[in-house]
């Protein structure tokens, strides 16, 4: 008589299914594992004596791929693997359905990281998690009614190559979001790991699923850290988390780069970049009103008519959108936001990098921006477009208006010893 297949038995032949159904849709997966050596790789940057080398891995629904925007996850990254530690980057909350929506980023994805990792620095490695569907959030209530199962179904498997690294990780990041769905999953494989809850926006506010808010609030308390940029978004999550505040920081060796005005000469010229909250509007009014500026729209979509000195970008890698905020006359932050949302104001990356390069910066009355280079507008029903503008054209350029910003090797450093902290 054959042998009776014990549960754990099926558990593994289901997954030694799912595994070769991976393998099988992507090219072979790289067979490196922790501590093995990279071919022709650099050498390793020297770590203080101090400090221990971390083997680190990063859940987010972001990805590392050049020419593509960088968020904070992205230079906490590079910055830990520049300081000696081994980062594995690892997208989720992508797809066969990724094509539907943005069939460049998919195969984008596909061609280096699909369900593998692949080298991006020295220490650095970034791979994506590619299954044919995945939950995801939508503002569309029947939708979310199924996401309540849908969420926890896929934050209950991960493919072979993300379970080893996780397995032999110290510390297991993971950013607000879809991430949250695998947190059950990274505590089961690896139960010794540090875990970070890496906050970077209130989850209601970027339109995620109740589920995802439900998980939020039930395991906030189990993360052994959790890092915010803002005290107002601290303040804001649910109780029980250890709340470390840690700024937003800038890329100072990268700004403080001496590069070629990309701007026509003699012309007049403001920079928009990002597209959290993106007030369109707001900027066809500032535009329409001071038709001799020419106004550069980075990250943000368009929907229909732009006035004639819009120019509309897309989105770019953060590199080459440099020169176009270093010689700027002025920025902009044309959030469409609530008072729950006020800590953005906070917690923005793109305030930090305006006022590190000395921009004036035009943003809504309702954000409590304490340094001197904000001009404030009305978020509804502003009247007095060409007069905040000539105001933010008249405004000198002051080193002042950096000071206090960190950059990115100081907040990667303050976020490691958060995750480390003696619990």
């Amino acid at each position: 008589m054959a042998a009776a297949i014990s549960a754990p038995d099926m558990i593994v032949r289901r997954r030694s299914f799912i595994d070769v159904l991976m393998s099988v849709m992507t090219k072979p997966a790289e067979g490196r594992c922790w501590g093995q050596p990279l071919a022709n790789r650099k050498a390793e940057p020297a770590l203080n004596e101090a400090e221990q080398r971390r083997r680190i891995v990063i859940l987010t629904a972001h990805a590392f791929l050049r020419g593509y925007r960088k968020a904070s996850v992205h230079f906490i990254a590079s910055h830990w693997a520049e300081q000696g530690h081994e980062v594995h980057f690892l997208t989720i909350g992508h797809s066969w359905l990724t094509l539907l929506k943005d069939r460049p980023r998919f195969r984008a994805l596909s061609q280096d990281q699909a369900n593998r990792f692949h080298t991006i620095d020295t220490n650095l490695r970034a791979g994506a998690y590619l299954p044919p569907l995945h939950a995801f959030s939508s503002s569309n209530r029947f939708l979310n009614a199924a996401n309540a199962v849908l969420f926890r179904l896929y934050g209950s498997y991960l493919p072979r190559f993300a379970r080893r690294i996780i397995s032999n990780a110290d510390l297991v990041l993971a950013e607000s979001g879809s991430a949250l769905a695998f947190f059950g999953q990274i505590k089961k494989l690896n139960p010794k790991a540090r875990t970070l809850y890496f906050c970077r926006d209130l989850l209601r506010s970027i339109g995620a699923a109740p589920v995802l808010q439900d998980i939020q609030a039930t395991e906030i308390g189990r993360f052994d850290a959790v890092c915010v940029p803002s005290e107002r978004l601290g303040a804001l999550l649910p109780h029980g988390g250890r709340v470390r505040v840690i700024p937003q920081g800038v890329d100072a060796a990268l700004f403080d780069r001496e590069q070629p005005s990309p701007y026509r000469p003699g012309t007049r010229n403001a920079i928009s970049i990002g597209n959290m909250l993106f007030d369109q509007a707001s900027v066809a009014a500032m535009a329409t009103a001071a038709p001799d500026v020419n106004f550069h729209v980075f990250g943000a979509a368009w929907s229909g008519w732009a006035p004639p000195n819009v120019v509309i970008y897309g989105e770019k890698d953060f590199e080459s959108i440099v020169p176009y905020l270093q010689h700027a006359d002025f920025g902009i932050a044309p959030y469409r936001l609530t008072e729950n949302e006020v800590y953005l104001a906070e917690s923005s990356l793109k305030l930090a990098q305006y006022s590190y390069c000395g921009l004036p910066i035009l943003l809504p009355d309702l954000v409590p921006f304490a340094r001197a280079n904000g001009i404030a507008y009305c978020l509804d029903g502003e009247a007095a477009w060409r007069e905040k503008i000539d105001a933010a054209l008249a405004m000198q350029r002051s080193p002042v208006f950096r000071d206090g910003i960190m950059t990115w090797d100081e907040v990667a450093r303050q976020t490691l010893s958060a995750a480390f902290e003696p619990l």
